[in-house]
């Protein structure tokens, strides 16, 4: 490993050891939702170097946008795969290529504070917009689509006085039916977190609930809904201080709320093209 490597390594794991109150981990899911395509290492080591970040790109995507990194200005270094094209040749004597990762290299990006020059009135370029947390038309139903895909029916239902609730048994995802559409996507992306995650887990119910309620702010972040609300435990409670733990909670969220944001991306950029075709 290259000095550069060990060095960002290092960053991570001061980075894990820092998340220790809840607000802590809701500023790093903040980054998360800001850079839902990038890893969970390179949240954290956007986190650790500029939590503030709201936009990055390299040095030449900033050129090519009519912007220029701002003399004196460091970049944040974040991990890029190295993939190389190798072919083989397969049973029948057929040469195939494909890409194959070999390891990381470190790159360095740039948040658009740390950039001059043209003003971007469209944003979608760096960072695909999603939907109008406003009136999430549309969400319901992507949503409603990956529980399908995941086994689940979602139905309008309360049993008590909860908002939701997860029936693993009868594969069924119930939202109160007496909520505004908001606040009816924000429970159906908190329990179809637990359908996507925790099928056969062994996890603590609170372990479960950071999980969920983790994958419901960055989603609901994401989309512009209000997350003011939200709020997490003290780290070292649910995590008894093991930083492996929280690495591996923040991945497996992380990977969840992705999922979700992909469909919805697709979604966007689906009414997008019809809008330019009508």
């Amino acid at each position: 490993m290259n000095d550069k490597l060990r060095a960002a390594h290092d960053k991570l794991q001061d980075a894990v050891a820092e998340i220790v109150s809840g607000d802590d981990w809701k500023r790093m899911l903040k980054v998360a939702s800001n850079f839902h395509k990038y890893s969970f290492n390179n949240h954290l080591m956007v986190f650790c170097q500029r939590p503030d970040a709201t936009l990055v790109a390299g040095f030449h995507k900033w050129k090519s946008m009519g912007r220029s990194v701002k003399k004196g200005e460091k970049g944040i270094a974040i991990f890029a795969p190295c993939s190389y094209r190798t072919t083989i040749e397969d049973d029948n004597g057929e040469e195939k290529s494909f890409q194959q990762l070999r390891g990381f290299r470190i790159v360095h990006v740039f948040d658009i504070c740390q950039t001059e020059g043209e003003e971007l009135p469209d944003l979608d370029a760096i960072r695909p917009k999603l939907l109008d947390g406003d009136a999430p038309e549309g969400i319901w139903e992507v949503l409603v689509a990956q529980a399908k895909t995941a086994g689940f029916d979602v139905v309008r239902a309360q049993k008590r006085t909860e908002n939701g609730y997860c029936d693993f048994l009868n594969k069924k995802i119930a939202v109160r039916p007496d909520v505004a559409p908001a606040q009816a996507v924000k429970t159906l992306v908190h329990e179809l977190g637990h359908a996507l995650l925790h099928g056969d887990d062994v996890r603590t119910r609170e372990i479960q609930e950071v999980e969920v309620e983790s994958v419901a702010y960055i989603v609901c972040d994401a989309l512009g809904l209000d997350t003011s609300d939200y709020s997490f435990a003290y780290v070292a409670r649910w995590s008894d201080g093991s930083g492996d733990l929280v690495k591996e909670t923040g991945e497996r969220v992380i990977g969840c709320a992705k999922r979700m944001l992909e469909a919805l991306t697709a979604l966007s950029e689906n009414e997008a093209e019809m809008e330019k075709a009508s």
